[in-house]
């Protein structure tokens, strides 16, 4: 490599002569060093270097040819055009050899251009697009083409777009050095060396270079090598093109060298005065970076054979190259600083963060764009930044913003990383956003003592799943052990015990890292939920079979009873310990892997063969729940389950102690646990228990108090837990009563059916599950049609081949019906028996009509109230077991007050005001028969002001039809509000929600975000807001303060009655392992702290939201963790998985809900859905250690209303532009459908507000102007084509260079490979495109992420959103937010009304802070459904409904 730069070494030089029809001139062009006769089928122009100020080419062994100072490369192809070349005759080259000081002159024929041969240039549409920039520079209405459809909505361009694509599947030539395309104006050449230069060797040697006299004694090692700056560089390859040296062409052993002015390490000016002029120095050995200096710009540095070179000024032409430069290492700078103040940061936090931040002087502002195209350095450079974490500091790289970068463009992590000189990274510690955690002493006495010696035990079995492989190609595999760090020096070959096995803390490897932290991630819609079948894991079959063991058995006294089968006795001797009923057993199991198990003795007796068994109620141990290996091994749960129990298999008597909550169970937060409140279990056989538990729901409860013996003859044989689970079959059993009348022995008429604790009477409305009525129409518009594909020109649209699958992400098409709803006119039974079956149950209804069921379905749909109904007088047979629930139904003109309050007054009401015909398609006014349902006895409408807020149905007499009607279910009354306390409170969705039900008294909030903090404030003026850390806060409670340091007055113990809030999870997030550091980071995470604002405040109700993720978190270890706080505090607590959607959202939102209740109160139930919702975005159950658990919800089909679609949302709202940023406007149309109705404020001047964008890019722009508004539309519609974008300048065409066999070719031939990784080889980074209007880095990709599919995608008016997330990106995680007809992303309002909130809800800070507000708040209709399940718990006079299972049970 040196000798090419010495002027003695031997050297060829060639020449090449073209005559040129339109010149008269020769041009003489030397020829590529390296260049090889043999190479027949290619032509090699090969630049010049020219010297400054001279109109001569200079040769880098010092010959001089002469030239015009005119691109070679447009002289060389001065006549080749379209694609075609004319014929030349054939030229002569002069090679000039030089030996022994005397020169040859050799006649070679040079091959010329034949048809065969041509080069494509009109491919890249650059060079037309200079010229037609300068025509359309006056024309600013041309910035983004214009688009019209094809029958297929499949876009097409107009003339503009037919000029500028052309089909061409030629290859463009490329320098076999830079790898640049020749016959390209990118292509920049070499200005020549600097005057009076010299060869770098002869430089070095120069006086003003040197800080040693020659008269040291020593010199340190450090110094030996030359450390000089060199300023007004250039850096080319052998043919004289400027090139950078930061794509890749050094490590790939690329000869580069550069040329400049050299100064002294110490010299800070950047003149060219005063240095050393040097040409061809290097070649360039490595490129480094050496840190940010203290300043904005790092240190950037070349080391050759002979020295070092630090950059300061780059030359006037290679400027643009050091700019790319300085670009990328001052994003990868702010990237680090990014990823160490910010806790999880997502990717379009990282958009947000480079898109908001003014780059220095002289750069550009950074888009995604240029983050995509400098991917691979920046993750390079935070690897190298990772190379320096303590064993203790998560990796960077392994941050959910880094992962997604490295997934979205294709990041290779197993290259020699470049960068020589990194950043130590104990410059800057990563920033502590929140304390550790402020811990009860209750909660801290759990953590620190109870579960050490388990979690020590449980991380020795390592249950983390598959043993994960380093790649073992990336630098940090491949770095031998360091020997000193804490890992070393437990390693036996270091002289350690062995013990800890882990790997040096240097060779953390990224791809290893990131795959766990991607395992640890996984949240999908669409989880296959369904593996493992909804069984009901019954206590006997934890027990398996029971273990026979041949004892001494006898019974002690008289028998109580003989009832001819079975004998009872009062008790019995079992070896030598005496059993009696209500004793405790412990019972073996043939399996020896199972524990013995624990039950009641209810009572006992022989059988006729002599066998002697007892009926026992089963208790549970811990493992065996939900709690798993989190549990007290001493505390059993009290279980509905019972079974006949062999004497043989019993081991011996137990002692089960029953621990009741203390009366002043809500004043003993952060009280001292005591050791006496501590069960000891010295003989092994000792338990406690204090809740009963729920296996299929996950519950756990106070016990509630056992029943009564209704018969004195039966008391010998009662067992309450028989009792309870017989009520809970009867509870979903539908029985008669009131027979009336046996028309025949297959119709017998009754009065009632009782199911769900509901009565069912002739004039009751019902639910029916969807698919009981056939309708002649069902045009529910929510199911969009598939839209057929035709033929698709695959050359104007590359990428649409990509489109195999139907499914589209936000679509309804899978959707089901709502229930159909009925009117009952006829109860009846198909048999005369006594008993009647539930199968043989029938009644007959009149079917209403919803308007989607009517000839006008589409357009009624949009605009009608979802409780409307119409009334027909066609009458079906029904099957009772199609019933789904109750409703009530009303004429609208027999109301006393307004429809909207009548509905908003309780659940499942409908009214109707017409009715259908549906053989006559006509709406007509409904019978008078019909006209008398919701008629009170004085004539007046059944109203809130008629018997207030009773919970029971009454029924009452109709004075015109002799029927009995349901009086519609008030809501519950609220006896007194709660107060409530708002942990992590967001803007206040959850609070707005629960507020919105009349139950709670917002008095606190507590929300760290300042903007968050702001909106809170707006929305709660009564509301004290503290905008603090929460565990500073309850510290400061705990220690006795009354304010804050603003002064702001603290809630005190026994003052919150309700505690909510949906803590962060970032922190013990990453890694799908539960080791003792993973505990230690679950003990300070902010989950801890707001369990431990739980156990010091004691609120009657507490409730938690998460992502639904939060389950799996560490192998659900954080769940099991939570439910065992909240157990051991005495709450009876749940938990369970809600999808907003359900609740009248146009949103898919699945959220872990944990609720919780103070012993004594009642535990809510989770709200059954309101409204139907995609089925894919439906499945909620969750499996915990390959168990399955449900909500208590059963409408899990259907629901009472029809899903909101984005038409319902937001079709009223006014179109904007890109970036619009007027916060206040007016809405210019009356509200059309029943959500904004609903969401808009009833004041007729009222003003729109938020309705806000973000601005995005130019390209961003363009690509969102380009994507179709059909079904489905996402990247894959965009057209390769180069367009002219709204800043003026031009987008590039994406090129396919490469033969992907996996894709194939297109119809028409053409390649589909944008990267050589397509064909096995590695990826290339100088094949990275940019500007393109299909995004490289998403065909680079596709193949490994589903086709990207969705990204660029529009949102569907008949659909739904994706999770509404804190940024919308066209490329983010959730990137279906583009509106479905405008040209920019989903406005503020739009993503508020996604997430139900009212529009009078305001936001605070700019667009992005808006967003965020928005995307972290819960729904506040999820709030509110949760608030009315609350409702029904609070205690008061009126509220009669506590035992409701059990009423019937002895009728």
């Amino acid at each position: 490599m040196i000798s090419a730069i010495i002027p003695n070494a031997e050297n060829y030089e060639t020449e090449k002569q073209i005559k040129v029809e339109n010149d008269t001139e020769e041009q003489k062009i030397p020829l590529n060093n390296c260049a090889t006769e043999d190479d027949k089928n290619t032509v090699n122009e090969t630049m010049i270097l020219q010297e400054k100020n001279n109109d001569r080419k200079k040769l880098r062994n010092g010959k001089y040819i002469h030239t015009e100072p005119t691109s070679t490369v447009n002289k060389v192809n001065g006549n080749i055009k379209n694609g075609s070349s004319q014929q030349k005759a054939p030229s002569k080259r002069s090679i000039k050899r030089k030996s022994n000081g005397a020169e040859e002159l050799l006649d070679v024929k040079t091959p010329m251009l034949t048809p065969k041969e041509e080069v494509i240039f009109d491919s890249n549409p650059d060079s037309q697009l200079s010229k037609q920039q300068s025509d359309s520079n006056d024309e600013p209405e041309s910035n983004i083409l214009k688009k019209t459809k094809t029958e297929n909505n499949i876009a097409i361009n107009t003339e503009e777009s037919k000029i500028l694509h052309q089909k061409s599947t030629n290859v463009q030539q490329k320098c076999e050095y830079c790898c640049q395309k020749l016959i390209s104006t990118d292509v920049i050449l070499y200005p020549g060396h600097p005057n009076g230069a010299v060869e770098e060797m002869i430089a070095l040697t120069d006086s003003r270079l040197s800080l040693f006299t020659g008269e040291e004694a020593m010199v340190h090692e450090s110094d030996e090598r030359p450390q000089n700056k060199i300023t007004h560089f250039c850096v080319y390859d052998k043919n004289g093109h400027l090139c950078s040296f930061d794509t890749g062409l050094i490590e790939k052993n690329v000869v580069l060298y550069f040329s400049g002015y050299m100064k002294p390490i110490y010299e800070e000016n950047s003149c060219p005065e005063g240095g050393v002029p040097t040409k061809d120095m290097g070649p360039i050995n490595e490129w480094w970076v050496s840190g940010f200096d203290g300043g904005e710009l790092a240190l950037v540095g070349f080391t050759t054979a002979f020295g070092e070179y630090i950059l300061m000024e780059p030359a006037e032409a290679y400027a643009p190259f050091m700019d790319s430069v300085k670009e990328k290492i001052y994003m990868s700078k702010i990237v680090i600083e990014f990823l160490l103040d910010e806790i999880n940061p997502t990717y379009e936090d990282l958009l947000n963060r480079l898109q908001t931040i003014v780059p220095p002087k002289g750069l550009s502002r950074f888009t995604e764009d240029s983050l995509l195209r400098y991917a691979q350095f920046i993750c390079d450079r935070v690897i190298s930044f990772d190379a320096s974490a303590t064993p203790e500091d998560p990796l960077l790289i392994t941050s959910p913003c880094m992962r997604a970068l490295v997934t979205l463009a294709g990041v290779t992590l197993n290259r020699r990383i470049a960068l020589r000189r990194t950043q130590s990274r104990d410059q800057k510690n990563k920033k502590i956003t929140w304390t550790k955690a402020t811990t009860t002493k209750l909660v801290n006495n759990m953590f620190e003592t109870f579960f050490s010696d388990q979690i020590a035990t449980n991380s020795d079995k390592e249950i983390s799943g598959p043993k994960r492989h380093r790649c073992g190609i990336c630098e940090t595999c491949q770095q031998p052990d360091c020997g000193t760090c804490t890992a070393c020096k437990d390693m036996i070959k270091f002289g350690g015990s062995g013990k800890s096995k882990q790997a040096c803390n240097r060779r953390r490897c990224p791809n290893m890292a990131i795959q766990e932290a991607d395992d640890s991630d996984q949240e999908d819609d669409e989880l296959n939920d369904t593996l493992i079948e909804n069984i009901k894991i019954t206590q006997k079959m934890i027990l398996k079979e029971f273990k026979h063991v041949e004892k001494e058995i006898t019974w002690v006294g008289e028998p109580i009873i003989d009832d001819g089968r079975r004998t009872f006795y009062n008790s019995v001797m079992v070896v030598d310990e005496e059993i009696k009923p209500h004793d405790y057993v412990l019972i073996e199991s043939s399996d020896p892997t199972v524990p013995l198990q624990i039950a009641k003795v209810i009572y006992m007796w022989e059988d006729k063969n002599e066998a002697k068994l007892c009926h026992a109620n089963w208790f549970r141990r811990g493992s065996d729940t939900v709690l798993g290996e989190t549990s007290d091994p001493l505390e059993l749960f009290l279980l509905d389950e019972c079974d006949n129990v062999p004497f043989t298999s019993v081991k011996s008597k137990a002692t089960v102690i029953y621990k009741t909550s203390p009366e002043n169970w809500n004043e003993l937060g952060n009280a001292d646990v005591l050791p006496e409140d501590e069960i000891q279990n010295k003989d092994g056989k000792t338990f406690f228990y204090q809740k009963k538990y729920t296996p299929e729901t996950a519950r756990f409860e106070d016990p509630s108090p056992d029943p009564v013996c209704p018969r004195k003859e039966i008391s010998h044989r009662f067992c309450p837990a028989c009792v309870r689970f017989t009520a809970l079959q009867y509870y979903y059993t539908p029985k008669v009563f009131d027979r009336k009348e046996e028309k025949s022995s297959k119709e017998v008429t009754y009065n009632t059916v009782k199911y769900k604790g509901e009565e069912f009477r002739v004039g009751s409305a019902v639910f029916l599950i969807s698919g009981a009525i056939k309708y002649k129409f069902t045009s529910t518009y929510h199911i969009s049609s598939k839209v057929k594909k035709g033929k698709v020109d695959e050359d104007m649209y590359p990428e649409y081949y990509r489109k195999s699958s139907d499914h589209v992400k936000g679509s309804n098409y899978d959707t089901p019906e709502p229930f159909h709803i009925g009117y009952i006119n006829a109860i009846y039974a198909k048999t005369n028996n006594k008993l009647v079956a539930s199968s043989d149950i029938w009644i007959k209804i009149n079917k209403m009509y919803r308007p989607e069921n009517t000839h006008k379905g589409l357009t009624l749909i949009q605009q009608v109230d979802l409780n409307m109904v119409y009334w027909s007088d066609e009458v079906c047979d029904i099957k009772f077991s199609d019933v789904a629930g109750k409703c009530y139904l009303m004429y609208s003109e027999n109301l006393d007050q307004s429809v909207e309050e009548w509905t908003a007054a309780g659940s499942n009401r409908f009214y109707f005001s017409q009715a259908y015909n549906a053989s006559e398609k006509t709406f007509v006014d409904p019978p008078n028969h019909a006209m008398n349902i919701g008629k009170s006895v004085n004539g007046k409408g059944k109203g809130k002001g008629k018997g207030k807020a009773k919970c029971k149905s009454k029924t009452l007499e109709s004075n015109n039809a002799n029927k009995l009607v349901d009086k519609p279910i008030d809501y519950c009354s609220v006896p007194k509000k709660l107060k409530t306390l708002d942990v992590f409170a967001g803007c206040g969705g959850l609070s707005e929600g629960l507020r919105q039900t009349g139950i709670v008294d917002n008095q606190w909030a507590i929300e760290k975000d300042e903007p968050a903090a702001y909106a809170y404030r707006l929305n709660n003026p009564d509301t004290t807001v503290f905008c603090e850390d929460c565990n500073v806060l309850l510290r400061k409670v705990m220690n006795g303060e009354l304010c804050d340091n603003n002064g702001q007055r603290l809630p005190q113990k026994g003052e919150v009655e309700l505690l909510c809030g949906g803590p962060p999870c970032q922190g013990f997030s990453g890694m799908n392992r539960f080791n003792s550091r993973q505990y230690s980071l679950f003990k300070n995470s902010l989950v801890v702290s707001c369990l431990s604002y739980c156990d010091y405040y004691r609120p009657k109700f507490f409730v938690m939201e998460n992502v639904r993720n939060f389950v799996s978190f560490k192998r659900s270890m954080v769940l099991k963790l939570t439910l065992r706080c909240l157990v051991r505090m005495g709450y009876q607590c749940t938990f369970g998985i809600l999808q907003a959607g359900n609740y009248g959202i146009p949103q898919t939102r699945r959220r872990l809900i944990i609720l919780a209740a103070a012993p004594g109160e009642i535990l809510p139930k989770y709200p059954e859905p309101t409204h139907v919702f995609s089925k894919r975005a439906c499945q909620l159950s969750v499996i915990v250690d390959n168990k399955k658990y449900s909500s208590n919800c059963d409408w899990t089909e259907s629901a009472p209303y029809r899903t909101i679609c984005v038409r319902d949302a937001m079709s009223d709202l006014p179109n904007i532009r890109n970036g619009w940023n007027t916060e206040e406007m007016a809405y210019g149309d009356e509200p059309v459908s029943h959500f904004q109705r609903k969401v808009r404020s009833k004041e007729p001047d009222a003003i729109l507000r938020d309705h806000i964008c973000k601005d995005m890019a130019p390209l961003v722009e363009a690509r969102i102007a380009h994507i179709p508004t059909a079904s489905g539309s996402d990247w894959r519609d965009l057209p390769n084509i180069a367009v002219r974008l709204s800043d003026g300048t031009y987008s590039k065409k994406l090129e396919y260079i490469h033969h992907d066999k996996k894709a194939g070719k297109s119809s028409t031939g053409a390649l589909r490979g944008v990267c050589s990784c397509c064909v096995g080889k590695p990826c290339d980074p100088l094949a990275r495109q940019y500007n393109t209007l299909i995004p490289w880095c998403l065909p680079h990709t596709g193949k490994r992420h589903n086709h990207w599919a969705g990204l660029y995608g529009r949102l569907e008016w008949d659909g739904f959103f994706g999770t509404t997330i804190t940024n919308p990106e066209p490329m983010g995680k959730q990137g279906r937010v583009l509106h479905p007809e405008q040209t920019r992303v989903v406005s503020v309002r739009e993503c508020a009304r996604s997430q139900g909130f009212p529009d009078s809800f305001r936001f605070y800070g700019n667009v992005l802070d808006k967003h965020r507000q928005i995307g972290n708040a819960v729904p506040p209709p999820l709030g509110a459904a949760l608030g009315f399940e609350i409702r029904k718990c609070l205690k008061s006079e009126n509220n009669d409904n506590v035992g409701k299972t059990l009423d019937g049970f002895n009728d």
